[in-house]
Formats: C-alpha cells, sequence, structure tokens
C-alpha cells in the first residue's frame, strides 16, 4: 500500500473479505447456507434469510439459479422443488478461486506477482511454511 493514493488505500479498506469478495452479498449468505445444510430447496433459504430481512422468494429462486448456472450449486428435481446441494466444499471453493486469483494475478503481472509471494513466504515461519507446503499439495 506503500505509494498508492490515499483514496485508494481508503477503496482497499473498504473492500469485502472472503467469499463475499467474489459472489454478491446475497449469493454468499446462500451458500452459507447451503453449506451449513448440506442440501436445502429454495423455501428452506428464503425461511432462513428473512429472519433477518425482507426478501421475495423470486428473489432467492434467482440466486440460486444463478448459482446453479456457475456451476457452485448442483440441483435435482424432488417432486414439484428443486433441492440444491453445494457442487464444492467450502474448502474446495476456496481452493478453486485462489488458484483462479493467483493464476490471474501470474498471468497478468508475471514475474513481478512471483516475486511478491516469494516476499510474503519469507515473512512465515518454518512451522507454518511447512503447513503451507502441505496445503499445497492437497494434504490434510
Amino acid at each position: 500500500m506503500r505509494g498508492m493514493p490515499p483514496a485508494d488505500i481508503g477503496k482497499l479498506k473498504r473492500m469485502r473479505r472472503g467469499e463475499d469478495k467474489f459472489l454478491g452479498s446475497l449469493e454468499a449468505q446462500v451458500m452459507d447456507r447451503v453449506w451449513s445444510r448440506g442440501s436445502a430447496t429454495v423455501r428452506e433459504i428464503v425461511d432462513d434469510l428473512t429472519r433477518t430481512r425482507q426478501l421475495a422468494y423470486t428473489t432467492v429462486m434467482t440466486i440460486m439459479t444463478r448459482l446453479h448456472e456457475k456451476g457452485l450449486l448442483r440441483r435435482a428435481r424432488e417432486g414439484k422443488t428443486y433441492v440444491y446441494r453445494p457442487a464444492y466444499s467450502r474448502q474446495e471453493f476456496r481452493a478453486q478461486l485462489s488458484r483462479d486469483i493467483v493464476r490471474g494475478l501470474v498471468a497478468e503481472f508475471g514475474d513481478v506477482a512471483l516475486a511478491q509471494f516469494l516476499a510474503a513466504l519469507d515473512r512465515v515461519d518454518d512451522r507454518h511454511r511447512k503447513s503451507l507446503e502441505r496445503l499445497a499439495r492437497g494434504d490434510r
């Protein structure tokens, strides 16, 4: 952030975090509930969400349909309704999202991006670094 104009620093500080940064706010809330439940109908998600805010059934239905089209939710018809399930666990989603971001940064900025990753790793202690290496290999 050093060398950035104060207005840009302010924008960075206001950015959303986690999945909410890459999904819309309502999309992230829906995914959170589907991940928690394991599976859900639109009605179940509407009932969960309307405990804290006003939402129309059709709004949530549209969001869940979009998440299905994006490949984040799977759905199966059971009777007259769809039951939605996560296509990926939250951890798998975060891993894929992180891979995509890193690949995009390397594609856009090349060695500069790689040098920044190395610089960040230099500030990580050995125990944490070994943990990161296991994570990168897919070990649990």
